[in-house]
């Protein structure tokens, strides 16, 4: 990745379904990535996957997927843990057809499980889809996802053990996530810039050259998040010291905006950081 890109998670509800309008409007709006939303499954046919991937390619869009929420590799139930591989599985066979890049998912809760046992089998469970169709997805990542609430798999360091531990992994790193799980804390240049190198210390070049981060506004509870809100409003975090950490640092992340209106979110984003470009010149 040569530059910094933003975009949506999800389609522009402008779009209205139409997969051909969802690229125009990103390339009016002038953003470079999306995040497709394969949260409640991956539905979509092979021919269908296949337009996607070209009308990306044309748009010069990046793309990335976010698979089911309901993944859960640490479920007490053994067929949830085998349909929860299965999903990634496809994710990775149907990465080529749509040109993405990242699959980013939730591990899941601990089913029950300490977290050494829970970090296991979820190890043991990447590592079985890896084998299994890592190859099929032609360069794409398996990326999982700092999670929001307390209960969840999904910590700094559970997600870089995982990423050490098991080949085709890269962190999603979703700072509104890590704001709640926090408890508002990661909301400055200092938290910001102690994170980042965290993950660089421990991974080296396959973060840096891999960046992948959520961003939205959010609230929360003592048991972390609670709810995704608007950008750039009265909700945290503030992500203007986060932009200016990666201009300083020359790093080029993905910027995925989670927030109620991601297009917003994102073009948000991207005003920062054009505003600092020019500030510097």
């Amino acid at each position: 990745m040569n530059r910094v890109l933003f975009g949506p998670a999800g389609y522009p509800s402008e779009a209205r379904g139409n997969v051909r309008r969802v690229f125009q409007i990103l390339a009016e709006a002038g953003v470079d990535a999306l995040e497709y939303a394969a949260v409640h499954g991956l539905k979509t046919k092979e021919d269908k996957a296949k337009i996607i991937g070209e009308l990306a390619k044309e748009s010069g869009i990046t793309m990335s997927m976010h698979a089911a929420y309901y993944i859960s590799l640490a479920s007490k139930t053994p067929r949830i843990r085998e349909t929860s591989k299965e999903r990634l599985v496809k994710a990775l066979r149907f990465a080529p057809l749509m040109n993405v890049k990242r699959i980013v998912f939730h591990p899941g809760y601990l089913g029950g499980l300490s977290k050494e046992e829970a970090h296991t089998v979820i190890r043991d469970a990447l590592r079985s889809v890896w084998e299994t169709a890592g190859d099929q997805g032609e360069g794409a990542f398996l990326a999982p996802e700092i999670a929001g609430k307390l209960s969840a798999y999904g910590s700094i360091e559970q997600i870089i053990s995982l990423c050490q531990d098991v080949e085709g992994c890269i962190p999603t790193i979703d700072w509104a996530h890590l704001y709640a799980r926090n408890q508002g804390e990661v909301n400055d240049k200092q938290n910001y810039l102690k994170i980042l190198t965290q993950f660089e210390d421990a991974l080296g070049e396959l973060f840096v050259n891999n960046m992948h981060f959520h961003i939205s506004g959010i609230t929360f509870t003592e048991k972390g998040e609670a709810a995704h809100r608007p950008l750039g409003q009265e909700w945290g975090p503030d992500i203007l010291p986060l932009v200016e950490i990666i201009r300083e640092c020359g790093y080029k992340p993905t910027f995925i905006s989670e927030s109620t209106n991601p297009l917003q979110g994102a073009l948000y984003a991207k005003f920062l950081f054009e505003e600092l470009e020019k500030g510097s010149k």
